[in-house]
């Protein structure tokens, strides 16, 4: 498989605080990366980094043969890393159809004269763009709530909401931080079939981070452990769950090894 991101030394000091040190990686097209740890291990500042929303001190985030490090996040999504976020970020008083069409927006080539005067073009383009949102909808099964409020949408379809979203910009790699936070068994089988589906269908490359390990552990690739900023395993699902260190950090005694 070749390479579609690669990240080295990546390093970033806030004030006299070491938050992430020297984390690398390369991503491989068409994996599922997850990247575990305890709370305040820094996953979440890694996703930050690596779409534009933090700076990185020092390190390069290189993909399509560029660095990306001092880009905006909109740059970062233009050159294809899509997000989620930890807590639900919709447009809660926006319907489900209307939060998606927002992601369009990377990718429009509408000008404000010809939008404002309805020409052929941009009713064209405007009802292709209906149709794509609606496909979208149909294959992750919201297609039946498309005209509800998103603050309206129970927990679970809000989340799937979110990833649909991320879907729209057409990235080519998906990052989802915490995809099953707060759900309930039920729900977080029905992500790990969505996340599943967007693989085979879509051929795409998954980083996520996740607390859930019996989540992670059937669906990784590989998995990379952060503690206190720095990497202290990496490797096959199978493998990080006998490593000691993992154990000790973060898996714990809560954990239980899946035959």
């Amino acid at each position: 498989m070749a390479t579609i991101l690669s990240v080295k030394n990546l390093t970033i000091k806030f004030g006299g605080l070491v938050a992430v040190e020297d984390f690398s990686v390369d991503v491989q097209e068409g994996e599922l990366l997850a990247i575990i740890g305890p709370n305040g291990a820094g996953k979440t500042t890694v996703f930050n980094m690596l779409t534009g929303i933090y700076k990185p001190t020092s390190g390069s985030i290189e993909m399509d043969g560029k660095n990306l490090v001092g880009m905006r996040p909109h740059q970062f999504a233009a050159h294809g890393l899509a997000r989620t976020f930890q807590n639900i970020r919709l447009f809660h008083n926006a319907s489900v159809v209307d939060n998606i069409k927002m992601a369009y927006t990377l990718h429009s080539s509408e000008k404000f004269f010809p939008a404002l005067m309805r020409t052929e073009s941009v009713v064209e383009q405007e009802w292709e763009l209906d149709m794509e949102v609606m496909r979208l909808l149909k294959i992750f099964n919201l297609d039946q709530q498309a005209d509800l409020l998103s603050k309206n949408l129970p927990y679970g379809p809000q989340r799937k909401l979110e990833i649909v979203r991320a879907m729209m910009l057409k990235p080519k790699i998906l990052l989802l931080d915490e995809p099953v936070a707060g759900m309930n068994v039920a729900e977080i089988d029905e992500i790990a079939s969505l996340i599943a589906q967007i693989r085979e269908k879509f051929k795409m490359t998954i980083i996520l981070i996740e607390h859930h390990m019996n989540f992670v552990m059937p669906i990784a690739d590989r998995i990379k452990v952060l503690d206190f900023g720095k990497t202290i395993a990496e490797g096959n699902p199978g493998d990080i769950q006998k490593n000691p260190k993992v154990i000790e950090a973060y898996l714990g005694g809560g954990y239980h090894a899946i035959a």
